[in-house]
């Protein structure tokens, strides 16, 4: 079994620091153990992938994801919508980031003509990402987790897994009512890419700190035999540094 890499979300940092100050956030990323970062696109210039290359080869950081997201429910989708996920699967092969991960958006009273509507979509996207040898992978909330797992489970059954697979995020099947564990079994075919967060009622938490029954759920994750996971924490009261630090050092004295 291989020990995954480790790399982390850039989020917590902000808007304005992804976007005006990236090599500060990834000097901390370094600092904090970090092999590699997830970034989401809106923060970058998408025609200039040689802004994120020399600085993530300044802090011997591998990119990993290129995060990207979309309204699966509409009826169609215009060029103009899909012209900038095209640039996000060709800017994610010039930095060497293998996965794509997708975020949907919630919508109230969901039908399966959405369901469908969003597997369509996922495919066509799937297909862009393909085609740039990047992995599309399909990141849950805790809407797909709702109704044991309704929505994810269809649009596992309704895509192509040569064209989509998962990035799982652990703490929002907790928000969802799921069981992290018993929906990484039920998913783990599909299982590309992992999000490790925590979290306690509505606040999200260090790796470790919150709800999360990680001694319970790593070896389950580890079965996955993945070589990648990312930390996320969406929100943090700490600095990021600091956070991005205790999550890390959690994970250290795990074996990871």
């Amino acid at each position: 079994m291989t020990t995954p890499k480790l790399s982390i979300q850039t989020r917590p940092w902000g808007p304005a620091m992804n976007r005006e100050r990236l090599g500060d956030v990834l000097a901390e990323v370094a600092q904090a153990g970090y092999a590699g970062f997830e970034i989401g696109a809106q923060h970058l210039d998408l025609g200039r992938p040689e802004i994120l290359l020399d600085l993530a080869a300044s802090y011997d950081l591998a990119v990993v994801g290129i995060h990207v997201g979309g309204d699966l429910t509409q009826t169609e989708w215009s060029a103009e919508q899909i012209e900038p996920l095209k640039r996000a699967a060709e800017y994610a092969a010039q930095v060497g980031a293998p996965f794509l991960p997708f975020s949907g958006r919630p919508k109230p009273g969901k039908t399966r003509d959405d369901f469908q509507r969003g597997a369509d979509m996922l495919n066509r996207v799937g297909q862009i990402a393909g085609d740039h040898g990047r992995r599309l992978c399909y990141h849950n909330h805790n809407w797909e987790i709702a109704d044991d797992c309704a929505e994810l489970a269809y649009l596992v059954t309704h895509t192509d897994p040569n064209l989509m697979s998962l990035c799982l995020d652990v703490a929002w099947v907790l928000r969802g009512g799921g069981s992290p564990a018993e929906v990484v079994r039920r998913f783990a075919p599909r299982i590309a890419y992992l999000h490790v967060k925590d979290t306690r009622g509505d606040e999200w938490l260090e790796v470790g700190q919150g709800d999360m029954d990680f001694d319970h759920l790593l070896p389950v994750l580890q079965s996955l035999d993945l070589p990648w996971w990312t930390v996320e924490q969406d929100e943090t009261r700490r600095a990021p540094v600091e956070s991005a630090r205790l999550s890390r050092d959690y994970l250290r004295q795990h074996g990871l």
